[in-house]
């Protein structure tokens, strides 16, 4: 793992070390795997790891080299565990985990700043003052609006309650449907074309599963409302690209916040990039100062368990896939 500013602190390698005398911390920066010794490595943790990562994370191909014969856990540093899973992680081998409600607050605070940029045309607003025009724009209020959340997992109901200050109605799938707080209505992911028309916004939330696969797709988007505004926070596989193209293509939503992608990086000269519908962010909603603590806080209850023999906290299911 490579620090990046906000971890590892000095503090956070404290925090480790101060399980067990027997522990040994060794970071690795991201372009030195390759050619480093591995060997009696027992405990990863990995920032990125992905097909898609930034630079000082983790790369796919390097990733994998970290499955050595003595590994016997990887802790990741995300909640989705996709491209986390190999034979090692099928075979029961080697454990992996993840970091649920790492970045919740901050990818359900980004959901609503969409929402209101939508609503409040901040991106017209910001094309007025570069042009220098007084100009009056009719804007919107979010309480009152529904809000539809397709999976309402720990980002999901954090948005949803979010969305409830605002006063709006919250209605959301759920894979086992059951009372959420702060959900007005919660249902199956069969029933969700009866819903939709019902969203002035619609949250994709859910992570990425055989069930979950091309979700939103030509029936579901040819039920919503002209006017809805579509965001996406989950993963780019949720939604079939070749259908949510043709819908924006065609104005028959109003517009989308797109956060995740079929491929990543969004290649320079996709079409969504010119799309003025669309506002494109690099898969960072997520953005926050304080990952670093947080994740250091779930790594350090985990190692505890590991250390003391108890089991680990947010075991990765390869079969279901969260």
């Amino acid at each position: 793992m490579q620090p990046d500013g906000n971890w590892l602190q000095d503090r956070h390698r404290e925090q480790i070390l101060s399980l067990s005398p027997d522990i040994d911390l060794v970071e690795i920066p991201p372009e030195q795997v390759t050619g480093a010794d591995l060997s009696g490595v027992e405990v990863v943790l990995a920032e990125g790891s992905n097909r898609m990562h930034y630079p000082g994370e983790l790369d796919y191909d390097d990733y994998q080299r970290l499955f050595v014969p003595s590994l016997k856990w990887v802790q990741i540093c995300s909640t989705g565990f996709t491209d986390n899973i190999n034979q090692h992680i099928i075979d029961g081998s080697v454990t992996l985990t993840n970091a649920p409600g790492l970045h919740t607050a901050a990818i359900a605070e980004s959901v609503l700043g969409a929402m209101l940029a939508h609503a409040k045309n901040f991106r017209l607003r910001r094309v007025d003052q570069s042009e220098h025009r007084w100009r009056m724009r009719h804007n919107d209020e979010l309480g009152g609006r529904t809000v539809l959340i397709i999976g309402l997992g720990r980002i999901g109901q954090r948005i949803a309650q979010l969305c409830g200050a605002f006063g709006m109605r919250v209605i959301g799938t759920k894979r086992r449907p059951e009372s959420v707080q702060a959900v007005d209505h919660v249902f199956p992911a069969e029933e969700m074309t009866r819903h939709l028309p019902e969203a002035d916004y619609i949250v994709m939330a859910s992570p990425l599963t055989p069930e979950t696969e091309n979700m939103l797709d030509d029936p579901e988007f040819k039920v919503m409302k002209e006017s809805a505004y579509l965001i996406n926070i989950g993963r780019g596989g949720t939604i079939r690209e070749s259908a949510l193209l043709s819908t924006l293509r065609q104005g028959k939503i109003a517009g989308a916040y797109l956060d995740v992608f079929t491929e990543e990086p969004l290649p320079a000269d996709h079409e969504l990039w010119d799309m003025g519908n669309v506002f494109i962010i690099p898969h960072d909603s997520h953005s926050s100062p304080h990952i670093g603590d947080r994740m250091v806080a779930i790594f350090y209850e985990n190692l505890r368990r590991y250390v003391q023999g108890e089991p680990l906290q947010n075991v990765c299911n390869p079969s279901i896939g969260y």
